[in-house]
Order: C-alpha cells, then sequence, then structure tokens
C-alpha cells in the first residue's frame, strides 16, 4: 500500500460525519460535535504554498480556529515551511498497515459494541484515563474534563464501531474498528485500563478490530501509533508493519 493510500484512509476516517469545505487550495474538515477540537476543525489536502489564506478563510466561514493541518505527499514543502515559521508544532504518527491476506487468531474473550449512552460513558471514563497519562507523560498541563469531553463527543459522531472489552464484570479498554470505504480498513483509539494491562487485553482488543472490519469489507487495515510511545511495539508484534509517518502541524497556543 503505498503513502498516497495511507494518508487518504486517514483524512477519510476523520471526516466522517463532518462538513468537508473546499478552500481554495485546501480542504476544511469540520465535525459540529467539537468544532473547537484538533480533530473537530482540521486543514487537509494543502495544495498551496501558504495555508495562510486558507486558514483565515476556514475561520471567517465557520468561527472556529483551526487548530491542526494535515500534511500528505502532495502537500507544498513551503506550506510546511509557513507553517514551522509561525510555530505550528510537528506531530508525526507512525503508520502501520496489516495486510489483507495476513490471518488473525480469533480473540479469547468477548467485546460488545456501544450502543447508547452508558457505553459512551464508559468510553469516556478510559479516554480521561488516557488523556491525564498521555499529558504526564509529555510533561504538559493536563487537559481539562470539557477536553475530554469533546474528544468522545466526536468519536460518537462518526459513526464507527467502538467496542468495550470486559473482565471480571469491569469495563477494562475499548477499541475503534472502521471497515473504510475503499476496502481499507482501520483501527484507532486502542485503550486499556491500568488495572488490567500486560493480560492480553489489547491484543484481543485488536483481534476484534480487525475481525469486525474485515467482516465488513476491508482487506488491509491501517493503525496509528505515537512515534515516542509503545504500543508501536505491539502492533508490530501483532502483524503490522510500518509503511509510513503521517505528519501534521498542531497550532501554537497563541493562534489565532
Amino acid at each position: 500500500m503505498d503513502e498516497q493510500a495511507v494518508s487518504r484512509a486517514s483524512r477519510r476516517f476523520w471526516a466522517l460525519g463532518a462538513e468537508v469545505l473546499d478552500l481554495g487550495g485546501a480542504v476544511a474538515v469540520r465535525n459540529p460535535a467539537a468544532p473547537g477540537h484538533p480533530l473537530g476543525t482540521f486543514l487537509c489536502e494543502v495544495r498551496t504554498a501558504d495555508p495562510a489564506a486558507a486558514l483565515a478563510e476556514l475561520a471567517r466561514r465557520t468561527g472556529a480556529p483551526c487548530r491542526r493541518v494535515l500534511v500528505d505527499p502532495d502537500t507544498p514543502p513551503a506550506a510546511e515551511a509557513q507553517l514551522a515559521l509561525h510555530g505550528w508544532r510537528l506531530d508525526i504518527v507512525l503508520q502501520l498497515v496489516l495486510p489483507a491476506d495476513d490471518a488473525v487468531a480469533a480473540p479469547t474473550e468477548r467485546a460488545r459494541p456501544v450502543t447508547d449512552d452508558d457505553g459512551w460513558a464508559h468510553v469516556q471514563r478510559l479516554f480521561r484515563i488516557d488523556h491525564l497519562e498521555e499529558d504526564a507523560r509529555l510533561a504538559r498541563p493536563a487537559r481539562s474534563e470539557a477536553d475530554t469531553a469533546a474528544a468522545v463527543a466526536l468519536r460518537r459522531c462518526l459513526g464507527v464501531t467502538y467496542l468495550l472489552a470486559e473482565r471480571s464484570g469491569q469495563v477494562a479498554g475499548c477499541i475503534a474498528a472502521w471497515p473504510g470505504d475503499e476496502g481499507i480498513g482501520m483501527v484507532e483509539d486502542v485503550f486499556v485500563h491500568p488495572d488490567h494491562r500486560r493480560l492480553g487485553v489489547a491484543t484481543d482488543l485488536l483481534r476484534h478490530a480487525v475481525g469486525h472490519a474485515r467482516a465488513h469489507g476491508a482487506g488491509p487495515v491501517l493503525i496509528g501509533a505515537e512515534v515516542d510511545d509503545t504500543p508501536k511495539h505491539l502492533y508490530a508484534w501483532f502483524g503490522f508493519r510500518p509503511t509510513a509517518v503521517a505528519r501534521a502541524y498542531e497550532a501554537p497556543p497563541t493562534w489565532p
């Protein structure tokens, strides 16, 4: 699978349930469920050497500032240079792909789909732990409860399948699975509660998510991992193969 296909699949995933705006030289994605979240309002398919005009037009049309700009293989290098010049922070995610013909073992435990408010409340509790852990690891201020709620509201609007693992009557972890719309599936938001780690929960969730995506039409399945975090090693052990790196730029705190 080439870098273009990987980049396109990821953009399509985060654009689910969102409004897509052609700004001339760039495309904006705005999700009404969480317009202030970095993945709720973002710029992609940048084809101009200076994205400033597109960013200004997006703010004018929506009233929501853009917090994230996605880079793909066709983004002009000068556009990245402009973002770097103005203090936007580079974020790199390792993209790994499980080939369509790689078999995956059956899960050993059940996982239930999130279908109601109670299920989403469990997802939000897991996300809250994840956010606090990540912020502590990166030595940055803790995100607010409202930030966590916005992240979950965004996921709920995507319309993809979220699954919960349960162990000993407790919710042990979550995962998202999407079969894709071009035959490339995607797995996202793998998280295991601290009390249930190193017990095979994440591996079982991956089996469930890949199986779900393939049962609904996916061939290869894509997953992303932070380059400075350990899950990438689990994904590689599972069979996902490093394929590309996805670059994005996060707005500085003073933007706009």
